[in-house]
């Protein structure tokens, strides 16, 4: 049977119509402007945790589902853009993601679009500086990129109607394949965090990109996602405990990390909520990268730690000798300008 947990990596293109002014880290502020378009518009019982509704509502599944699990991950994370630039005028174009997690959440990709669309144009955007009102975007396009293979498909063009389903998906194959190509044994790995990354270990918040926390909270929230939007059995504990001990051996190398402090409205809390996290790189040596590989490269699509809806958590990895590790070594993140398309499963929306 096929491994349904897939990840769609969406890029949306947008204009600025009146001016937006938004903090630094940019997550907070579009995951909730999208989060209140949905609930707003699509779904009228937003607070009902009558699960027959909760089955049926595609807003509640993107949003709210409850499963009794107790360990409940939302199906997708916001991935902000990366600049500093807070200020965006009439005219300038700015792009930000949207990774969707596990075959049965592209069904709702319609839902998705339409909220980041009809957000851009009524409810707007940042601060209220248009008298009482935010500024406003349009939608120019949508791409999909697959950022292990490379492979993208333009799923709205500019001044299209038709949005196109994706077709790039990062799947587990192709995760084993990278994994296998990648040097396994006695060499250093790198990882630029590009997003604030809060890591909880036993109660405290971590400060340092300690490995051993980062990858215990990595592996929970990818199998919690691969068990809810997958139905992936649970990690054997066995496997578990091997995989735990093996990061515990990993050794911190380099730290060229910084803590940002961020904070961001949190409507369900209803008060300002603390986002910071370590942004920056850092530089590990393992004695068997092998068995480890898979799962940091899984994280480059989930993110983990706290408010990975949010866009934090967000991380590259690297390879390569201690000598030529440095900054440049990591791939900065450029969205993809291609302008071929394909009509084939295409969803008028």
């Amino acid at each position: 049977m096929p491994d349904t947990f897939l990840i769609h990596h969406l890029r949306f293109n947008v204009e600025v119509e009146k001016t937006i002014i938004v903090d630094a880290f940019k997550g907070s502020a579009l995951r909730g402007a999208w989060q209140s378009h949905l609930r707003t518009l699509y779904c009228a019982r937003a607070a009902d945790a009558d699960p027959l509704h909760q089955a049926m509502c595609p807003v509640c599944f993107l949003l709210s589902r409850e499963t009794g699990s107790g360990d409940d991950r939302r199906p997708y994370a916001f991935e902000p853009p990366l600049t500093e630039q807070t200020a965006f005028q009439p005219g300038e174009r700015f792009q930000f993601g949207i990774s969707i997690f596990g075959s049965q959440t592209v069904q709702f990709l319609p839902y998705i679009v339409l909220a980041v669309g009809q957000m851009g144009r009524t409810q707007g955007l940042g601060r209220f500086i248009h008298g009482g009102k935010r500024g406003t975007f349009r939608l120019v396009g949508i791409e999909e990129i697959n950022p292990l293979t490379g492979a993208q498909k333009v799923l709205l063009e500019e001044g299209g109607a038709m949005v196109h389903m994706p077709a790039h998906p990062v799947t587990g194959e192709q995760i084993e394949r990278v994994a296998s190509q990648w040097p396994a044994h006695g060499s250093l790995l790198g990882l630029q965090f590009l997003t604030p990354t809060r890591i909880v270990d036993q109660e405290r918040l971590v400060h340092r990109p300690h490995f051993a926390p980062l990858f215990a909270r990595l592996l929970d929230r990818i199998t919690a996602l691969q068990r809810q939007f997958a139905e992936h059995p649970p990690l054997p504990w066995e496997e578990k405990r091997a995989l735990l001990a093996l990061a515990d051996q990993v050794e911190l190398v380099v730290d060229q990390t910084r803590w940002w402090d961020v904070q961001g409205r949190s409507t369900r809390l209803g008060r300002r909520q603390p986002l910071g996290g370590y942004v920056g790189r850092a530089v590990y040596r393992s004695p068997d990268w092998k068995p480890l590989l898979p799962w940091l490269l899984w994280g480059q699509s989930t993110h983990l730690g706290k408010n990975v809806v949010k866009g934090a958590g967000w991380y590259e990895v690297a390879t390569g000798a201690a000598d030529t590790l440095t900054t440049d070594t990591f791939r900065r993140h450029q969205w993809p300008s291609s302008r071929t398309s394909s009509s084939m499963n295409a969803a008028h929306i």
